[in-house]
Parts: structure tokens; C-alpha cells; sequence
């Protein structure tokens, strides 16, 4: 088949979740013979919202169109017209079997409308909670919880200080929708946002998700996903870069070696980077160090309370982001994975790798991450966002060699478990691609509305 793989974005220009996982997918259904094509988005504030280009990364044919939301509108977050354009320009051109939208932030969410339109057949990777949630994972900007669009508007979360100002007679309106638990709070921009998402996932022929949590979280946001087209499939990780975990001896426990703890990750607030710091403060004199990996984002707020955290404690240190590659080494350096995620991570790869390197994990209770983790036998789970609750983790390993090597058998028996992306795509290819009966009649854009208010 010819697949056309949509994304919010692609390496090389851009390696979040969803970006390495559409690219390792796209390799995978290479090698099973299928035609692989990827329409995603750039970041470019020197250019023009709309400006395509064309590159070939790995074999596969990208086309990337910049948009960064320049006219700074809310609706611009969820609907642009000239990546509708492009988008249509591109199926025109290359007339896809198969449309598979990976994620369409920083895109638009009439393109599986459109991708109908043309004739191909439309399905899709929900990888989390954009669809309800603007800003993904039910966060307000700065990281407490939100309950979701029946309860808040999205709108100052977009915007920020360029929201608009909400009148006293909408702000009433607002508690008495929330009060009868409807969904899409807020002034109708807001509300015609959930319209919209909720029409594009209409279009959708057959849907997956990442963990059955997702399905779950989507019911409780009153924009359930079809039972009858969705199902749940782990994703695959590359475990090529990885040893064969028979290979990987137990963990070396001595009392005189410090407990190494390591996160890697986004140092931003919903990965919780400073619940394991203020874990480590709890714990003065113990024997333990940590190393956290990844992307910093200077001059954000978030990471300069980071760094005052990280001065006040020389049992910590950032290093930055790890080599092209460099992961099974950066996990096999250290004893425990710490995934102390205050959102609700909608699957959980950091774990399943930690797993292929032969390292247990300490991780939250929160999301689907109890999907992926064995309290007691591979991992600890903790409740989410307590940094009491992982000191207490963190001191039971260092105090109990027993509970640590027993961790870490557990751990090599999950590696053997964790699914690889040859296998995934076979699944995908299955589940997804084949036997996908035309397209019926999409609804009118009424339709939803009426199903949800």
C-alpha cells in the first residue's frame, strides 16, 4: 500500500514521542513492503506560515509545512487553513491508499475530513488527550492539575495573557455548564474547539490507542471513542540499539556504592523532574546519586526553579541530552529509572526501555503507567506528584539490597515482554490497514454536538 503517515512532526526536525515513534513505524512497514509518505509541521518563526519543504530522511518522502501560529489566535491552535491546503495539495499529488494520522497539533483538524474527501481511508494513532485537552495532558500552564473541558476553558490556557476577558455573564454561564457537567466550558471559540475534535475523530475508520487508559480517560471527558472501531495495542520500541537482556548480570548492590538513580526526559514540569530533586532533599546523607538526561529550555520558568534546585543538591547533576544512540548506555549506568510523571502519561516508553537495558523502575500511579510497571516485582509504582511518597520508595532500595535485586530479575523478565516495532507494525498492518471497509457517509458537523450537549 501507499501509507501516508501525518504527524506533528518528523526527524530530523524534531524527536518527541510521537515524532521517533511515527519514524521508527515508518521504517518497519518499509521493510514489510509498503510505500511510506509523511506530512508533518516545522517550527520556523523567520518564515511564513504555510511555506512547505520537501526532504527525503531515511528513504521515506517528508513533506513538513511551517506553522507556528503566527496570527496568535486560539482558533489557529486547532484549524489552519493553509496547512488544510497544503495538506490537500499533497494528497492530490500523491493520491495515499491509507491516511494514518499519528497526531495533528501544530497541524489541522479538518484533515482527516479532508483526507476522506479525497478517497482514501482514514485511520489513526490517539497517543494521548490532545483531542480533548489543548495543552495534551490536562494541565494548566502552570502544571496543576485541570479536570478538563467540562470544568475549564482552554482558552487562557492556549493564551496566556493574550486571552481575551471573560464577562461576568459568561463566567455564570461557565459554572452552570460545569454544574450539569457539560463538556467545553467557556466562550463559544472554546466550545467550538470540542466540536471540532470530537468531528475529527468522527472521521476516523479505526482507531488505536497506546493503553487501555486512554479509552478510559476519553469516556470520562465525554468524548468517548467509538467501541466498535477502537482498540488498544501497546506501541513497538526499536530494541536493536539494546543487548539481549539474558546477557545483562544483576545489579551490583554493595553498601559502600551509592543507590544511582537516573531520569531521562524533557525537563519540564508534567515529566516531574523536581519531585524526584525534592525526593532527594528529603533524604540528607543518604547513599544516593542521580543523574537526569535530556532537553533543558532556558529562560523558562520551569527550569529556573529547576536549577535552584539542582545547586542545592551535589548528589544531583544535569548532563544535557545524550548521543545520537547513547541510550542503552545511559540506562545500563544506572541502578533505577525514575519516572516521576506528575500528568497522565498516556503509555509509558521510558519504562519499557529501562526494562530492555535490565534497569526496574520507580514511577507514578498515575495514567497508564501501571499498565507497564509490576509493583513489587519490576518497578515501584508511587502516587503521583509526592515527593514524600518517592522518598519513601527511594529509601526502601537503598535500606533493602534484597528488594532491589529482586527488582531487577523482575526487570529482565519484563525486557523479554516488551514489544518490538517489527512486531507492532505487523499489527498495525493488521488491525489498521487491512480489510478497512469504505469510508460510510460522514456526519453532518451537527451530528457530534448533538451526541455531546
Amino acid at each position: 500500500m501507499r501509507i501516508l503517515q501525518v504527524s506533528n512532526g518528523y526527524p530530523h526536525r524534531a524527536y518527541g514521542g510521537v515524532e521517533l515513534h511515527t519514524h521508527g513505524l515508518s521504517a518497519a512497514l518499509r521493510e514489510r513492503g509498503h510505500e511510506i509518505l509523511v506530512f508533518t509541521r516545522q517550527s520556523d518563526l523567520g518564515r511564513v506560515d504555510g511555506e512547505v519543504d520537501d526532504e527525503i530522511v531515511d528513504g521515506v518522502p517528508v513533506r513538513s509545512v511551517v506553522n507556528d501560529f503566527k496570527g496568535g489566535t486560539f482558533r489557529e491552535h486547532y484549524r489552519s487553513p493553509v496547512v488544510a491546503r497544503e495538506f490537500g495539495a499533497y494528497l492530490d499529488e500523491k493520491k495515499p491508499d491509507v491516511v494514518h494520522v499519528q497526531h495533528l497539533i501544530g497541524l489541522s483538524a479538518d484533515l482527516p475530513e479532508i483526507a476522506r474527501a479525497s478517497g482514501a481511508r482514514v485511520v489513526a494513532t490517539v497517543h494521548e488527550y490532545w483531542y480533548v485537552c489543548a495543552r495534551v495532558m490536562f494541565q494548566h500552564r502552570d502544571g496543576d492539575a485541570c479536570p478538563g473541558p467540562a470544568h475549564r476553558s482552554c482558552i487562557d490556557c492556549v493564551l496566556g495573557d493574550d486571552a481575551p476577558e471573560v464577562g461576568t455573564l459568561a463566567r455564570f454561564a461557565d459554572r452552570a455548564r460545569a454544574a450539569l457537567g457539560a463538556p467545553a466550558c467557556g466562550p463559544p471559540a472554546n466550545r467550538e474547539r470540542f466540536r471540532a475534535l470530537q468531528e475529527a475523530l468522527s472521521m476516523y475508520e479505526r482507531i488505536v490507542t497506546p493503553a487501555e487508559f486512554v479509552i478510559e480517560e476519553f469516556a470520562r471527558q465525554r468524548m468517548p471513542l467509538p467501541p466498535d472501531r477502537t482498540r488498544a495495542i501497546a506501541l513497538g520500541i526499536d530494541r536493536t540499539p539494546f543487548p539481549d537482556p539474558q546477557s545483562i548480570s544483576d545489579l551490583p548492590i554493595r553498601k559502600e556504592r551509592p543507590l544511582r538513580l537516573g531520569f531521562v526526559g524533557h525537563a519540564l514540569h508534567h515529566k516531574g523532574p523536581h519531585v524526584l530533586l525534592d525526593a532527594l532533599a528529603r533524604l540528607p546523607g543518604r547513599p544516593i546519586t542521580a543523574e537526569l538526561w535530556g532537553t533543558r529550555h532556558a529562560g523558562h520558568p520551569y527550569d529556573e526553579a529547576l536549577s535552584r534546585r539542582l545547586d542545592a543538591e551535589p548528589r544531583a547533576r544535569h548532563r544535557g541530552r545524550f548521543p545520537e544512540g547513547g541510550l542503552p548506555d545511559v540506562l545500563s549506568s544506572f541502578d533505577v529509572l525514575v519516572v516521576p510523571s506528575t500528568c497522565l502519561e498516556s503509555f509509558g516508553i521510558a519504562t519499557r526501555e529501562a526494562f530492555l537495558a535490565g534497569r526496574p523502575v520507580v514511577t507514578t500511579d498515575r495514567g497508564a503507567l501501571p499498565e507497564s510497571v509490576r509493583h513489587g516485582e519490576d518497578g515501584l509504582l508511587v502516587p503521583g506528584d509526592d515527593p514524600d511518597a518517592l522518598a519513601a520508595a527511594l529509601s526502601s532500595l537503598v535500606d533493602d539490597s534484597a528488594l532491589l535485586s529482586r527488582l531487577a530479575r523482575g526487570a529482565l523478565a519484563a525486557a523479554k515482554t516488551v514489544k518490538s516495532m517489527s512486531t507492532y507494525a505487523a499489527e498495525i498492518e493488521s488491525h489498521l490497514y487491512e480489510g478497512v471497509a469504505s469510508p460510510p457517509r460522514p456526519p453532518s458537523s451537527q451530528e457530534p454536538m448533538r451526541r455531546s450537549w
